[in-house]
């Protein structure tokens, strides 16, 4: 039977040159991880100034917008006090203008009832032609 030779010595060393050898890529794997570490470090910082940074922004705004409502709430107060006590003279000015003008009716009424005397039902219906 024919059995395969072994491999010479040159075809082992084209074998062991061809596969890395798996001790060499152990021996790279922990600069490989603290380059990947620096890298996640770093880009993690970023990341996090950057969202700092736009808190920050973000609380500013916030605050400028607090402020802003609260003058107008403080205006719009104004503005009511105002709007009443416009309405509390209005209400004065026409219940003066009422009472000025029910009392000049009046006093013309008491002036027509002592020279003629106003007529109730009954007199009218005396007065009906029959």
């Amino acid at each position: 039977m024919n059995a395969p030779k072994c491999a010479s010595g040159a075809e082992e060393k084209s074998l062991s040159v061809r596969s890395p050898p798996l001790k060499s890529g152990l021996e790279d794997l922990p600069a490989q991880i603290e380059g990947d570490t620096e890298k996640t470090t770093s880009s993690l910082s970023r990341l996090i100034s950057n969202s700092a940074e736009k808190l920050e922004g973000l609380i500013a705004e916030l605050q400028e917008m607090l402020e802003f409502l609260r003058s107008e709430g403080e205006r719009v107060q104004r503005e009511i006090a105002n709007y009443a006590q416009l309405h509390q003279s209005i209400a004065s000015a026409a219940t003066k203008i009422k009472t000025e003008t029910i009392g000049t009716w009046k006093t013309a009424g008491e002036a027509q009832h002592s020279v003629a005397r106003p007529l109730n039902g009954r007199d009218k219906l005396k007065r009906w032609p029959t």
